[in-house]
């Protein structure tokens, strides 16, 4: 699941640099000197070739020379910056060039560096790890953006950007895919005879059996409160409920508190999938299992309900999820 562990692998992963320049020799010249470091590198000849490359793959520093044919390393520089996808990107121009005047420019387009010709490679491995740790320390802050500090999960607004990816992508390809709200059953009452830090202990292990009951592709979040989302890539209803019923079974028979004061408690689950209806977006989607949550609640708790239109006139549905 893609939680604390993954964003911890991408903090020791290599980074991805891409070279950039018109010169051959010069350009295999400096992808082995930056190999040699540790970097996953790829090259390109000209700017219109870069940002091609720039669009398919995820690369966190560029390193580019301003005079180029087809493209130059300025108006490469624009077409980065102009992208919000590659907004992040570290780059790095090299110039022959003397002129402060080109310097400024290039700084002024949006570079974060620059290196002028003929320049050591140990001069240019600095520059290239301040670029490294300034996108590790951006990595961080995005990444404390959008957990959850209690639970080490997405927090709601995480999970609404990578619910939306997600469904778009599934919607695009023609995939399956389902989403599980989960709330625990009578919260207020955990809270008011542990304590709050009752409470906290409660939800600091529904989010460890989330992890450990998922795939590395699901994401899950606290959504707020004592309530959980659970997005699931790639599967259907069916499968949905398989694991609703696992994660279910296994909170239920968890043992919570301190050694003088166990206790249990018990969730409701609800479940929607694109395998049973076609949505028209992520929301209507969330809706729907909500409803199918509110089902849950409504027929005694403890359970899991997937939402199907026939149900509908079974209760009195509550709005639509906000």
């Amino acid at each position: 699941m893609e939680t604390l562990t993954k964003a911890s692998n991408r903090e020791t992963k290599p980074l991805k640099v891409l070279i950039i320049e018109d010169h051959p020799d010069q350009r295999d010249l400096l992808a082995i000197v930056l190999g040699r470091e540790g970097y996953q590198v790829a090259t390109a000849a000209n700017g219109v070739e870069a940002l091609e490359q720039l669009e398919r793959d995820n690369f966190q520093i560029v390193l580019s020379d301003i005079m180029m044919p087809r493209m130059d390393g300025f108006e490469l520089i624009k077409n980065i910056r102009s992208n919000p996808a590659l907004k992040a990107i570290y780059v790095i121009l090299i110039t022959a060039r003397i002129q402060e005047g080109d310097r400024v420019r290039g700084l002024d387009l949006g570079a974060d560096d620059y290196i002028t010709k003929p320049f050591s490679f140990s001069e240019l491995l600095a520059r290239v790890r301040v670029g490294t740790r300034v996108v590790k320390y951006q990595r961080h802050l995005e990444h404390q953006t959008q957990i959850d500090s209690l639970t080490g999960l997405f927090n709601r607004r995480a999970m609404e950007e990578k619910f939306h990816d997600e469904f778009e992508r599934a919607k695009r390809y023609g995939h399956p895919m389902s989403v599980l709200i989960l709330d625990i059953d009578n919260f207020k009452a955990i809270n008011d005879t542990y304590g709050h830090h009752g409470g906290d202990t409660a939800l600091i292990k529904i989010a460890d059996v989330l992890r450990g009951k998922t795939r590395q592709s699901d994401f899950s979040a606290r959504f707020g409160g004592e309530e959980f989302v659970l997005a699931l890539p790639e599967t259907d209803q069916e499968s949905a409920l398989q694991v609703a019923t696992k994660i279910h079974d296994e909170i239920k028979f968890c043992t919570f508190g301190k050694p003088d004061r166990i206790f249990r408690l018990t969730v409701s689950i609800g479940v929607s999938s694109t395998s049973e209806k076609s949505y028209s977006d992520w929301r209507q989607m969330l809706d729907a299992a909500d409803q199918a949550l509110y089902l849950a609640k409504n027929r005694g708790k403890d359970r899991v309900e997937s939402w199907v239109a026939e149900k509908k006139a079974e209760v009195n549905l509550p709005p639509a999820h906000p």
